[in-house]
């Protein structure tokens, strides 16, 4: 007798795991824009990493049931698509949360410190501090302690807070973008623009959100601000981001997403090596040991849950969406 449900992993950075329930489960480690449509035609559930699943790829998976999110983020799924097909979308809350704030805090102390110059000027054999050169790469003024660093969350970062706050740092939390009301807790945006000498992303990518950091707002900044990215890369204007480095409106910025993944040569202007005191890294501040584990189990989970009929973690479409 066939299986009842055909489970798809188009993309494999979380395994699916055995599930308790009869199943045919075929994964790939990639599958392009291309593919997916073939791939998932007579699937009743699939997995999704990083891929991203359109409307028209929804509309050739006659059998789809439920899209399950191998991450927090959900913006690669075109949720409202989904529902309007009574198909469920689910994702793997907040098992990643040390390692990205772990990563956040690795680009900073990279960015404020310039370890990867340091790095290189050492490795040359041919100058050593106290020489004035070297103590000019690490700029002027020094770089801040982190007693002296104004953190600036935006979005919410709960490890990151905790982090900040243990490292000495004074901590504010911004509010929403254009908001009238300021919550308890909060700083206004623009308030916290001008305040901030270290600003970390947290925030979901949403209509509110998208390009909410711009020309505008760094040329308000500090200008030996560092700017780290670990949210989504669509909240920043690459452009301007790349242009305030260029112009030494802010100090430094490092970033692990972008508008469009794979980052390339091509489709982001960040991809440029003249760009002055940049890091980027591949969208992997989430891996580690731990996010695998915990995301395993919760992909488990919500599978067996949906297939026994009451399923978990689920999230819908937007408003804006």
């Amino acid at each position: 007798m066939a299986c009842k449900h055909k489970l798809v992993a188009i993309d494999s950075c979380i395994v699916p795991p055995q599930v308790d329930f009869e199943c045919e489960t075929i994964i790939y480690d990639a599958t392009s824009p291309e593919e997916l449509p073939d791939r998932i035609k007579d699937a009743t559930m699939i997995t999704t990493g990083l891929a991203k699943v359109t409307r028209t790829d929804i509309e050739a998976a006659s059998r789809l049931q439920l899209i399950s999110a191998c991450g927090t983020g959900s913006d690669h799924i075109d949720k409202k698509a989904a529902h309007e097909k009574g198909i469920t979308v689910c994702h793997i809350p907040a098992q990643n949360t040390e390692s990205v704030s772990e990563h956040a805090l690795a680009l900073y102390y990279s960015l404020r410190r310039r370890i990867g110059e340091m790095h290189d000027l050492t490795l040359s054999g041919t100058i050593w501090p106290p020489n004035p050169a070297v103590l000019a790469k690490l700029g002027n003024p020094p770089p801040r302690t982190n007693s002296q660093e104004t953190l600036v969350i935006v979005g919410y970062g709960k490890m990151v807070e905790k982090l900040g706050k243990t490292l000495g740092m004074l901590v504010l939390i911004s509010e929403r973008k254009g908001s009238g009301t300021i919550r308890d807790g909060r700083t206004p945006f623009d308030e916290a623009v001008h305040q901030g000498t270290l600003f970390i992303l947290t925030a979901p990518l949403n209509d509110s959100t998208r390009g909410m950091f711009g020309a505008a707002e760094f040329s308000i900044m500090d200008n030996t601000a560092l700017f780290v990215n670990i949210s989504r890369g669509a909240l920043v204007d690459e452009h301007a981001l790349a242009a305030a480095l260029r112009g030494g409106q802010i100090g430094g910025a490092a970033t692990d997403v972008y508008e469009h993944e794979p980052a390339t040569t091509e489709n982001c202007p960040l991809i440029d090596p003249s760009i002055p005191n940049l890091i980027l890294s591949p969208h992997i501040a989430w891996y580690s040991l731990k996010t695998i584990e915990g995301s395993e189990a919760i992909l488990k989970a919500n599978l067996e849950a949906f297939a026994a009929g009451s399923p978990i973690n689920v999230v819908l479409p937007s408003i804006s969406e």
